[in-house]
């Protein structure tokens, strides 16, 4: 199953995760290659993905310890046609879902040349998370004009 297609998936009986879990797991979800399921959180430690943003702002070095912890606990007991559906799901609050999706425009950012079918992932993504398309434009706009910034202050 491709990542656009897992991502809009549903299951019967999803994994409650909290928010913090949920958007970790779609994160390392992103960053995976087709077909690679759920990367580590030793390739891609979540304190360099979420340091600063949103809900993870405050976040000490011990707090990113027992979040990686949980996840990757999280990830050993259930697999990506689970986890998945199972973390959109999971995030029933606007500010989640946009952080979800937010996270997502920034890992994939990362690849200056973004596949099709990265960009449809990002966009069936989007609609598992339930973000209008005009609200989606306001995010990216609002992420790019942010780095814009950063760089011009360097």
């Amino acid at each position: 199953m491709s990542k656009s297609e897992l991502v809009k998936s549903k299951i019967k009986t999803p994994v409650k995760l909290e928010p913090e879990v949920a958007i970790a797991i779609l994160g390392l979800f992103t960053a995976a290659d087709e077909g690679e399921g759920i990367i580590s959180t030793e390739e891609f430690p979540l304190e360099d993905m979420l340091e600063g943003i949103g809900l993870f702002e405050n976040y000490s070095e011990q707090d990113f310890e027992k979040l990686t912890k949980k996840v990757n606990s999280i990830i050993d007991e259930n697999d990506t046609d689970t986890l998945v559906p199972s973390a959109t799901a999971s995030l029933t609050k606007k500010k989640d879902r946009e952080l979800a999706y937010i996270i997502a425009i920034l890992i994939l950012d990362m690849d200056e040349d973004t596949p099709d079918s990265e960009e449809e992932y990002l966009f069936e993504l989007q609609e598992a998370l339930k973000i209008s398309d005009e609200r989606a434009e306001e995010l990216i706009d609002e992420i790019f004009e942010e780095l814009e910034e950063e760089e011009e202050e360097e």
